[in-house]
C-alpha cells in the first residue's frame, strides 16, 4: 500500500513537470502543438469586449485583433485599406461610398457583407443600445432618430453607402468617427432584440474578422489567441499570439528573458530608468518615437470653486520642462494644447509657459482658501504619469494649493473621473493626426465630458471645424478651439511623451510603431524570425 501512494506521487510530479515545461515552452514562443507564438505586453488590462461599449485603449488592443474596422490608419494623416478595399466621397461630400474586400470572412467561415457593415452602423446610433461609442456615427442622417433611421444602406454584398446629415471631411471621419468602429457580424448577433444585445454569450467568445482569433483568457492578466490563417490582408506566419498585462517595471525584464516578444506601443512603453540598459541588449530593437499622444489633467469644472480663473493658475503652475527635462529625460515634449509643436494645426498662442508667480497673483485675486484640499485622482500602471502627479503635487503647493493624491486601477480611476467624484485627474490620450480627435471630449453631454463642462463653446467651435474642408478653414476653427481651450481650462495639457518601443530580434516586419497610436498594429505582418 505504501509502495503505491510513493508510485502515485511520483507519478503526479512528473504531470506536474511535464506541465510546467509545457507553459515555459509556450513563453519562450512554443506553442503545445509545436507552432510559432507571439507574445506581446501592455500594461493594463481591457474593460470589455463589446466593440461599441468601451473608449479603453487597452480594450482598442483586443479588439483590433479580433475585429476588423475599414481602414488602417497611419499616423503620417494617410491611411490604407484593411476591410475597406476602396472609398469614394460625392462631390457635395454628403455621400461617402465604401467598396469591401471581397475575401474578408468572419471567424467561423461566413463571408463579410456590407450588411454586417450597416448591422454595425445601427448598432452604434441605436437609441435602444445608447452606445458609449455611439457618437462615433453622429455625423451620419438619421441618428438616434430610431433603430432604424440611421442612413447607411448596402448598395450590393460588398459595397455601402453612408449618407451623411451634411457635408463631412473624410479625414475627420476616418481618423475621428470610423477609428473605433468595429464591425460585427449580423449573422450572429441580428436575430437577438437591440435591448438584449449586450447579454449575449457571444461576447464571451467574440468571433471577428480580424488576424487573431479569440481562444481564451485569465481576466485581467493574459488572453490568448489563435491565428486567422483566412485573414483576406494576409495568412499570418505566427500559429498563436498571446497578449500579457504586465507592469511597466517589469517589461524589459521580460523582454530579455525572451517571456515578451515585443510591447504594445503607446500602452506599452519602456520606463525611461531602463531605456540604457534596454539599448544594450542584443536580443532586442529599440527606438524611440515621437508621437501624437499626450497626456493632460482633467479639472472638473463644475466645482464652483475651480473658477476659469483659478484653473488658468492652475495651468500655469505647473513646470512641464522640469517633467519633461527629468521625468522623461528629454523623450518628449511639453504640451499646453492636444497639438504638438510638430502638429499642423499647433497654435502657438497656447503656449501659456510656467509662471507660478502670476498664478499665485490670480488665486489672491480669487479670494482662494488655502485650506483647501483638492481631491487628485491618479491611475496606477504608468509610471512616470504617477511621478509627474507628485510634481505637479508639489508645484500646487508652491501657489498655495493643497491636494490629496488618490490613486486606483485605470478602470476606477476612469469612473471616478466621469461621475464627477474629484477635483483633478490625470489621463492619457493617443491623440491623432487630424485636429478633431478630442473634441468630442468637450460635449457637455458626452460620457467622456470628463471635465464636467456645461459650455458648449469649445464643443461647437471644434465640431465646426470637423465640417470645413479646406486646410485653411479648418485651422481658423482649430486655432480659436485651442485658445478657447487656454481661456477656460477644463484641461491643463502636461506633456507628449516619446514612445520607448522595443521587441525582441526574433519577431520581424514590425513597422515603426507611431501607427500604434491611432488604435492600429498590422500584426498580419509580423513574422518569427528565428
Amino acid at each position: 500500500m505504501k509502495r503505491k501512494t510513493v508510485m502515485q506521487k511520483a507519478l503526479v510530479l512528473l504531470l506536474v513537470v511535464a506541465m510546467v515545461a509545457g507553459f515555459t515552452s509556450i513563453a519562450f514562443g512554443q506553442d503545445r502543438a509545436g507552432g510559432q507564438t507571439i507574445t506581446m505586453a501592455m500594461v493594463a488590462a481591457w474593460d470589455n469586449l463589446i466593440p461599441f461599449d468601451t473608449t479603453s485603449s487597452y480594450s482598442d488592443v483586443v479588439l483590433d485583433l479580433i475585429f476588423d474596422k475599414l481602414v488602417y490608419l497611419k499616423q503620417d494623416g494617410t491611411y490604407e485599406p484593411r476591410l475597406a478595399e476602396s472609398w469614394e466621397m460625392s462631390e457635395d461630400n454628403k455621400v461617402l461610398t465604401v467598396k469591401l474586400n471581397e475575401n474578408a470572412k468572419w471567424h467561423d467561415g461566413e463571408p463579410v457583407t456590407a450588411d454586417d457593415v450597416v448591422f454595425t452602423t445601427k448598432i452604434y446610433g441605436s437609441p435602444t443600445v445608447a452606445a458609449v461609442r455611439q457618437n462615433n456615427v453622429n455625423p451620419f442622417a438619421g441618428f438616434r432618430e430610431d433603430d432604424d433611421s440611421i442612413q447607411v444602406e448596402a448598395l450590393d454584398e460588398h459595397t455601402v453607402a453612408f449618407t451623411l446629415a451634411q457635408p463631412t471631411n473624410i479625414d475627420f471621419l476616418f481618423f475621428t468617427k470610423f477609428r473605433d468602429i468595429y464591425i460585427i457580424p449580423q449573422h450572429l448577433l441580428g436575430h437577438l432584440p437591440l435591448e438584449n444585445i449586450r447579454e449575449s454569450d457571444y461576447w464571451k467568445s467574440p468571433i471577428g474578422s480580424g488576424p487573431a482569433i479569440y481562444e481564451s483568457q485569465i481576466s485581467g492578466e493574459r488572453m490568448e489567441f489563435t491565428a486567422n490563417k483566412d485573414y483576406h490582408l494576409k495568412s499570418p506566419s505566427w500559429d498563436r499570439f498571446v497578449l500579457r498585462v504586465v507592469a511597466t517595471p517589469n517589461l524589459l525584464s521580460g523582454l530579455m528573458n525572451n517571456e515578451i516578444d515585443v510591447l504594445a506601443g503607446n500602452i506599452g512603453s519602456l520606463q525611461l530608468s531602463d531605456w540604457d540598459m534596454a539599448q544594450q541588449q542584443p536580443n532586442l530593437v529599440t527606438n524611440s518615437t515621437t508621437t501624437v499622444g499626450y497626456q493632460y489633467m482633467a479639472i472638473n469644472t463644475a466645482q464652483d470653486y475651480l473658477t476659469p480663473r483659478v484653473r488658468q493658475a492652475i495651468n500655469m503652475a505647473i513646470n512641464r520642462e522640469a517633467i519633461v527635462a527629468g521625468l522623461l529625460r528629454g523623450e518628449g515634449e511639453a504640451a499646453f494644447g492636444p497639438f504638438s509643436k510638430e502638429h499642423l494645426y499647433h497654435n502657438d498662442v497656447v503656449n501659456v509657459g510656467f509662471n507660478p508667480e502670476e498664478a499665485k497673483r490670480i488665486l489672491k485675486e480669487e479670494g482662494w482658501d488655502s485650506s483647501r484640499e483638492l481631491v487628485f485622482s491618479v491611475p496606477t500602471g504608468n509610471t512616470v504619469r504617477e511621478l509627474a502627479a507628485v510634481i505637479i503635487q508639489q508645484n500646487l503647493q508652491d501657489i498655495g494649493i493643497r491636494t490629496r493624491i488618490v490613486s486606483a486601477d485605470f478602470a476606477t480611476h476612469l469612473n471616478r473621473v466621469r461621475e464627477g467624484n474629484y477635483d483633478l485627474g490625470l489621463i492619457g490620450s493617443g491623440g491623432s493626426p487630424d485636429p478633431s480627435e478630442a473634441v468630442i471630449n468637450f460635449k457637455p453631454d458626452h460620457i467622456n465630458n470628463f471635465a464636467q463642462l456645461s459650455d458648449w463653446s469649445i464643443y461647437n467651435t471644434g465640431a465646426a471645424g470637423e465640417q470645413a474642408f479646406s486646410f485653411e478653414d479648418r485651422k481658423l476653427h482649430y486655432d480659436k478651439y485651442q485658445e478657447l481651450l487656454v481661456e477656460q481650462v477644463p484641461f491643463s495639457f502636461l506633456y507628449f511623451e516619446n514612445n520607448l518601443f522595443a521587441h525582441n530580434t526574433r519577431v520581424g516586419n514590425i513597422n515603426d510603431n507611431q501607427d500604434y497610436s491611432q488604435l492600429n498594429r498590422d500584426v498580419w505582418n509580423w513574422t518569427i524570425v528565428k
